[in-house]
């Protein structure tokens, strides 16, 4: 009989303690796989609506982060523009994958305010990339058209190839393509190719502000300090827009994690010493059988591979539970949490269920080494006729 045969008979005599440890396994398993691929889900996740924005932060001439912004929308006169030198040195910043320049302005029509945007069109469509649009879009180089949102084509009844005298200067512009609704500001806006937009506000080089699109989120706040050194600019991210709702996030993940870790070190202890119980109370089995010709490598062994065995069977317990009952975790997640982004919150990834196999084998491996080598060196004399403390 070899020792693996061995060890799963000693495990089935005394099935109860065996299930009732195995089960305290697959607790502390379940609940770290369940930790883990919760937040490696809610970061993606996150990430993606992130993404989703399309615009990760703004560059603004110095000075209110807000003011270019609110002094168009109330009528105000922007006292500050940012110019293609500035433009140049955004585009030149490792991380960047997207810099657009942008002029906001502003006319009034009928005694109500219209607000305008110039920009660069194919970049504006891989920052926003739902937009859709009945008709079409402008050429970057086009002059005499423009596209406007759904919701101010409504109002004013507005029409593709509808022709408008646009702007102060009452220059003809052909409305080319009216944007699908999309729930947003873009709903309220005329567009228009930039550098017809500057021409018509006599705004040529001038730039109200700069879309970015980062590579890798996590570069945001790296790449913020490296804009603020360019001496005309100032940032605005999307983490500051979305600052209390982050903060929300950040104080109940916080708490979840607090209370998980708690609860997995509980477990582990618990685990670790119903398992060196188990141990000591066959230490008089183990003289017997350093008595019949046992060696203490062979005593050694046989613990080691019956806490691996119970630590494994409780591992793929433990993470098969934890599957089946994602959904079960994820809905009692987003009760917990503030903000929490659409999509799957559970990732199921092969490298978390190896990361809870190590950590299934570490509690194993640590829990039979003590006992192993205080039986490995006992006399069989010794063993037999007093417990291992």
């Amino acid at each position: 009989m070899n020792i693996f045969s061995l060890a799963a008979k000693n495990l089935m005599r005394r099935h109860v303690r065996t299930g009732l440890t195995v089960a305290g396994v697959a607790i502390a398993i379940a609940v770290l796989f369940s930790l883990l691929s919760f937040n490696a889900g809610y970061e993606r996740q996150l990430g993606g609506e992130l993404n989703s924005l399309g615009i990760h932060m703004l560059a603004v001439p110095k000075g209110c982060p807000y003011e270019a912004a609110s002094l168009i929308i109330h009528g105000g006169v922007i006292p500050k523009y940012l110019s293609y030198s500035d433009l140049e040195q955004v585009r030149k910043i490792d991380g960047i994958e997207i810099a657009s320049p942008m002029l906001l302005h502003q006319f009034f029509k009928d005694d109500k305010p219209h607000i305008v945007y110039g920009i660069n069109i194919e970049e504006q469509k891989a920052l926003k990339p739902w937009w859709k649009v009945e008709g079409r879009y402008f050429r970057d180089d086009e002059t005499g058209a423009m596209v406007v949102g759904r919701s101010l084509a409504e109002k004013e009844n507005l029409k593709v190839g509808q022709v408008l005298d646009f702007g102060p200067g009452k220059v003809p512009t052909t409305i080319v393509g009216i944007l699908e609704r999309t729930g947003n500001q873009d709903d309220e806006f005329h567009f228009l190719p930039l550098a017809a937009a500057q021409h018509i506000f006599g705004k040529e080089g001038q730039l109200t502000t700069i879309a970015i699109k980062v590579d890798d989120i996590s570069k945001i706040s790296a790449i913020s300090k490296k804009l603020e050194q360019i001496p005309d600019i100032q940032v605005v991210t999307m983490t500051q827009v979305m600052g209390t709702i982050m903060n929300l996030v950040g104080s109940a993940q916080a708490l979840l994690f607090s209370v998980i870790i708690i609860a997995l070190f509980i477990s582990a202890v618990g685990i670790i010493n119903t398992l060196i119980m188990s141990v000591n109370e066959r230490t008089r089995e183990f003289g017997m059988m350093k008595a019949v010709g046992a060696s203490g490598w062979d005593v050694s062994r046989l613990i080691v591979i019956e806490t691996l065995i119970i630590t494994l069977a409780g591992c793929a317990v433990g993470l098969t539970v934890a599957l089946g009952g994602s959904k079960l975790v994820e809905g009692f997640v987003r009760g917990v949490i503030p903000y929490s982004p659409g999509g799957e919150l559970i990732s199921i990834d092969p490298f978390l269920i190896l990361v809870c196999i190590g950590f299934a084998l570490a509690i194993g491996l640590l829990c039979s080494i003590y006992p192993a080598i205080r039986c490995a060196r006992l006399t069989p004399m010794e063993a037999m006729r007093s417990d291992l403390e």
